[in-house]
């Protein structure tokens, strides 16, 4: 798709020279256009980063989603899905991604409302962590850790590999097994009080 060589460009960009460099000339000499060609697409700075960020978006909005169909049912499924998603391997943490990811910040950068489409796709997770029947604030932490591992290894502070993965994806599953152990001996003890 046309509009996607525009965005790997921008992104390109970005990741070569910095978010502060993201301009329409640098952008259309890396996408092999006029100037004016990539106006007819994009017709200023922040249409460009809007669109980079809702790319970023609907591609996370469909993994996440994919991954919490998949998970089964029952207390914690967003945070197994997200587990299950992101910590399995080091399959999802691509160059790509982190390339794509770059989009975020060009958008905090540029103009803070262009995160807009971001802010939907987290109003989602959030929403069915919030729906969740664990204790409150678990889903959070298991969110929570994997956004500061992405956070991180975004901006260079830390390597992603299977190591660090296991580690966190070992305490985040203790923390969910001990969880629903005790919101299920919770639903059984309330159970028994409310039939003797």
């Amino acid at each position: 798709m046309f509009n996607d060589k525009i965005l790997d460009a921008a992104v390109a960009v970005v990741a070569r020279d910095g978010i502060a460099n993201l301009t329409l000339d640098a952008v259309a000499a890396q996408a092999g256009l006029s100037k004016g060609g990539l106006l007819h697409h994009y017709p200023s700075k922040d249409r460009l980063v809007e669109a980079m960020v809702q790319r970023t978006a609907e591609e996370w909005r469909t993994s996440i989603g994919e991954a919490y169909e998949t998970a089964a049912p029952g207390p914690g499924r967003m945070a197994r899905a997200l587990m299950g998603h992101c910590l399995s391997d080091t399959h999802c943490w691509t160059d790509e991604l982190r390339l794509r990811s770059a989009a975020v910040f060009a958008a905090l950068a540029q103009n803070p409302a262009l995160i807009a489409p971001m802010r939907l796709v987290y109003a989602d997770i959030h929403s069915r962590v919030a729906e969740d029947p664990l204790p409150r604030g678990v889903s959070e932490a298991v969110v929570s850790a994997i956004d500061g591992l992405w956070l991180n290894w975004v901006l260079g502070f830390i390597p992603v590999d299977q190591a660090i993965i296991a580690r966190i994806r070992g305490a985040l599953e203790e923390l969910l097994r001990d969880a629903t152990a005790r919101a299920e001996g919770g639903a059984e003890g309330g159970a028994g009080k409310a039939t003797s």
